[in-house]
């Protein structure tokens, strides 16, 4: 009954933190799938802050995987202040992916998802959640912070892959509002719950098996 409950207030507060403190970017505004797959290949290993004028400048011109691709080049030296070059080469292989297989559509199945070069689980849910308004789960280095500090739960970079750490992060997810959920966990792990935070200003602290053992 206290897990049943911890899960309920948890996934409650990061709604309501979402309403409150959500951030409010380009890219959450209108959403396509498109504009959710253009701005997880940006935000890889990269600020928002820092991402948002770059998308920006890209989206403005670019509406679609094949206008994208035909004008790579001009995409590329775009993107080139936010390094990672590494990206591009498998960012582009995905647009000729999607424009030879679905007609430069992005599918909702998250099985095509993952076929397509520079997707993969991260990107293929959020694109799910948030591009095609379906229920699904995201997990990222945030994601694996909040919830295994809230839970008490040691973590290592392979945390993420567990079939037990996946199985408690889908039991996270509500059945309505896991837009705002999935916001929520994310902000909140960008701006509070930070690699060191500080619990003391943290509204979750009273339930936070993290938060009680540092406070």
């Amino acid at each position: 009954m206290y897990m049943v409950s911890c899960k309920e207030f948890f996934t409650k507060y990061m709604i309501e933190y979402y309403s409150i403190y959500g951030r409010n970017f380009e890219w959450r505004r209108d959403r396509t799938p498109f504009k959710v797959y253009l701005s997880e290949i940006l935000l890889q290993r990269t600020r928002a802050e820092q991402v948002e004028p770059i998308f920006c400048i890209i989206w403005n011109k670019y509406k679609t995987p094949a206008d994208l691709l035909v004008n790579f080049e001009e995409v590329q030296e775009i993107m080139y202040s936010l390094g990672r070059f590494i990206r591009f080469e498998k960012f582009k292989q995905g647009l000729i992916h999607l424009v030879k297989n679905f007609e430069g559509n992005i599918p909702r199945d998250k099985d095509l998802l993952l076929k397509v070069p520079s997707i993969g689980p991260y990107i293929a849910a959020a694109i799910r959640i948030f591009g095609f308004g379906l229920k699904d789960v995201i997990i990222d280095a945030n994601v694996v912070r909040v919830l295994g500090r809230f839970f008490g739960m040691e973590t290592t970079p392979e945390t993420r892959r567990k079939k037990s750490f996946i199985e408690l992060a889908c039991s996270m997810v509500p059945d309505s509002e896991f837009v705002e959920y999935s916001y929520g966990i994310l902000d909140f792990g960008s701006t509070v719950c930070k690699p060191r935070p500080s619990c003391i200003n943290c509204n979750l602290r009273s339930e936070c098996q993290y938060s009680q053992k540092m406070l």
